[in-house]
């Protein structure tokens, strides 16, 4: 047998044996998804604040331990022609919250859909997002929280006031003071809300 056969039968027999004795790894099974993760809504609660925020579904909606006005409160004052509505709930492991203002949208005197921004707004009247880490609540313009509002990349849309829940949408965007941005798409909310008059 010539050299050159020997050659081709070594590195055929070399090829054949690497085959057989190749090894694949076994595909390991997706880790199983906590159900009530931080981006889930709590199941006891009907209400919720939820949206994609930078493509990551993230759902507000924990109840509080005792009932709390100014999270879910439309304050009246009409001797000063003011009024503001508050939607604010926290994700289920409160680390994070959302926090939805409408400033003078004198909801009661306007027809269904109330659309934020619009052609002719009232006075200083307009509506802000804020997502904040829980840990910066109370600080006053947070390096943390993510802001953004009507006047600027930010719509929102109060679709129904029916039974006391204000149900309605939301999108745009929001950053921080530090230039971080984020991308927020199909919002929705359903939160009850309480009415607080001023003047009594």
């Amino acid at each position: 047998m010539s050299n050159s056969r020997v050659y081709i039968c070594v590195i055929m027999l070399i090829a054949l044996t690497a085959c057989t004795k190749q090894e694949f790894a076994p595909i390991t099974d997706p880790p199983e998804k906590d159900p009530l993760g931080k981006c889930d809504c709590d199941v006891a609660s009907p209400e919720y604040i939820k949206a994609n925020f930078n493509n990551t579904g993230i759902c507000f909606n924990t109840l509080e331990n005792a009932p709390d006005t100014f999270s879910n409160a439309y304050y009246r004052d009409s001797s000063i022609h003011l009024d503001h509505i508050n939607l604010i709930r926290k994700n289920i492991d409160k680390t994070m919250s959302c926090q939805l203002h409408f400033i003078n949208p004198d909801l009661h005197n306007k027809p269904l859909p109330y659309v934020l921004p619009h052609g002719e707004p009232g006075y200083n009247e307009y509506a802000e997002i804020i997502v904040s880490n829980i840990d910066q609540l109370g600080a006053t313009n947070s390096q943390y929280d993510y802001i953004g509002n009507t006047y600027k990349l930010f719509t929102i849309t109060i679709t129904d006031t029916t039974g006391g829940y204000l149900k309605g949408t939301f999108q745009g965007e929001a950053d921080t003071k530090l230039g971080r941005k984020v991308i927020i798409d199909t919002g929705i909310f359903y939160v009850h809300v309480i009415d607080v008059d001023k003047n009594e």
